[in-house]
Formats: C-alpha cells, sequence, structure tokens
C-alpha cells in the first residue's frame, strides 16, 4: 500500500513509515499535541518498535486551519481517515500526547458510534481540567527549558508574537506576511514563526473544545499523569469513560516522553499496550516477552470510575 507521510511535513522529521516496522505487529495511531510529530515523539516511537507498528497522525496545517479547519472535531475527521485508510478493520488502538488526547477522544467517538472497536486509549497527561500556569510558573518553565537547550531567544520572540496576533484576530494577515516573504529564500526566523502560529491556533481550539459538552464512552482509558499541583487525580477524565487507570509518569507535561523520562515512561507505555493484545495479534515471540514483562512487573496504577 502506498501511504502518503502521516505526520506534519512542517516539523522537518521523517516519518516512521518510512523506516521499516517489525512484520505482523498491531498499529498504534499516535494523535501528537498542538506541536505535531517531532524529535520527542519520534523517541517515543523507536522506543515502542519491538511491540507496535507506530502510525503518527497528521492535522490540518496552517493554511488549512485558516480556511476553516480550526476546530478539534476537524483534526478528528482528518484522524478517522487515515486510520480508515491504514487499518480498515481490526481493533483500534489510540495513544494522545495533550491536545492528541481531546482528538483522540472525538476519534474514538467517531469509531464507536460505525461500529469499530477501540481496543487501548492511552492518555499522555492531557487535563480536562483547562488549567492556566500562573505567570510565575510559567516563567519557571522557560527558563528550565532554556537552561536544558529545549527553547531559544528567537523562538520565544516568535511564540509571543504569534499569541498577540491571535489575540488580535489577525493571524490571516501574519500568514500572509510569512508566505509572501518565505517564497524569495527560506528563513529560519518565518518558518518557526509559521509553526507557533500553527500551535498557539491548535491550543486555541483545544480550549474551545473543552469548553463544550461531551457523552462517557463505554471504554476503559488508561491516563499516564504527570505530577501536577491540586490537581485532582484523574485530571477529569472519569467522567468521559466507563473506567480510568491511572498510571503515575516520570517527568512534566512537556519532556514526559523525552529522555531521561521516557527510559521509565516508555515501558509503562509498552506494557499497557501489549496487554491489550490477543496471542493471534502478536507473533508468538513478542507475546512471550510481554507476558514475561507483565509478570515481572506491573505498573503503579489508580482506577478512577
Amino acid at each position: 500500500m502506498n501511504l502518503q507521510p502521516l505526520i506534519d511535513t512542517s516539523q522537518g522529521t521523517a516519518s516512521p513509515l518510512s523506516q521499516t516496522p517489525e512484520a505482523g505487529l498491531p498499529v498504534l495511531f499516535l494523535l501528537p499535541g498542538s506541536l505535531g510529530y517531532g524529535a520527542s515523539l519520534a523517541a517515543l516511537t523507536a522506543s515502542l518498535r519491538e511491540v507496535a507498528r507506530v502510525v503518527p497522525i497528521r492535522y490540518p496545517d496552517l493554511g488549512m486551519i485558516l480556511k476553516g479547519q480550526n476546530n478539534v472535531s476537524d483534526m478528528a475527521v482528518a484522524a478517522v481517515e487515515q486510520i480508515s485508510r491504514v487499518q480498515p478493520r481490526g481493533h483500534i488502538r489510540l495513544l494522545g500526547h495533550s491536545l492528541g488526547g481531546a482528538v483522540a477522544f472525538e476519534v474514538a467517538t467517531r469509531l464507536l458510534a460505525s461500529g469499530r472497536s477501540v481496543k487501548f486509549f492511552g492518555i499522555l497527561d492531557t487535563s480536562l481540567m483547562g488549567e492556566h500556569s500562573s505567570s510565575w510558573e510559567t516563567l519557571t518553565r522557560t527558563v528550565h527549558r532554556i537552561r536544558n537547550n529545549r527553547i531559544t531567544a528567537s523562538r520565544m520572540v516568535c511564540r509571543a508574537l504569534a499569541k498577540v496576533t491571535v489575540a488580535m484576530g489577525r493571524e490571516a494577515v501574519l500568514a500572509r506576511m510569512i508566505d509572501r516573504h518565505a517564497k524569495r529564500q527560506f528563513n529560519l526566523t518565518l518558518f518557526r514563526l509559521k509553526q507557533e502560529l500553527q500551535e498557539v491556533l491548535r491550543a486555541k481550539a483545544y480550549f474551545r473544545w473543552l469548553a463544550e459538552p461531551r457523552s462517557m464512552l463505554p471504554i476503559p482509558a488508561i491516563l499516564f499523569r504527570c505530577k501536577r499541583k491540586k490537581m485532582p487525580q484523574d485530571l477529569g477524565w472519569s467522567h468521559a469513560f466507563a473506567q480510568v487507570d491511572v498510571v503515575p509518569s516520570a517527568g512534566s507535561h512537556t519532556d514526559l516522553v523525552m529522555q531521561p523520562h521516557l527510559a521509565i515512561n516508555g515501558p509503562l507505555i509498552e506494557m499497557a499496550l501489549s496487554q491489550t493484545y490477543s496471542p493471534a495479534e502478536l507473533p508468538e515471540r513478542e507475546a512471550d516477552c510481554s507476558r514475561d514483562r507483565a509478570s515481572n512487573s506491573q505498573p503503579n496504577r489508580t482506577s478512577v470510575q
């Protein structure tokens, strides 16, 4: 089957589909956060290669957002189309990070309504509480990211400009300016500004979605939750699923799938995913390995109903 890359090509990261996954493994659809599929999620993909064929989902890009595909439901529609193309039959497994948790919920809603089976629903620290960081928390997080070389002064300026532009409702004007100047030659600053504008608009769609009513899905979910102050254990998800298992995870919301935290969280995700496999879905040797891992170590999880 000739598949198009299912990632944001603007991220500059090769799709895992361009690599040769181990034949016969079940598919895991990975729904990224507002930044799209980048280096950190690529590392997560690599860590799960022994137990799943990870397929990242691509959301509508900035051009499509400005044309009206600017809601979580639009992202879900695009995701369902990609899922149906890659896996038209069989159990569906979803893993969403940040914004991706919300998109995954909408995807599961549509799949279940069409008669599909959602065998695994994983949530990587997505909150339904709609919390906003204080100025001090934002400053502390920014300083930490600068110290760890995860953000530059140039990117901070681009993000600030994108936020101000969106707040003024002038994102289309800024996008046209970027495209006009980008036609002459590649400019890294303009590229970053476009990515930040896209992320801010996706985050805005996420907060709109939080205010919308939603029905409870008749399936269980597993929440990989990082430490958060003054937040309920389930981050609001117990009202969205029949059961929510909460697995304490290392790191923060932004780096739980990055090293050194991935070394801890990766096996937790792998174990939870493997436990949903039937013998017919998993090659015999992998099934044996999964059973051994499950028998030797169980994640510290709490069920919330």
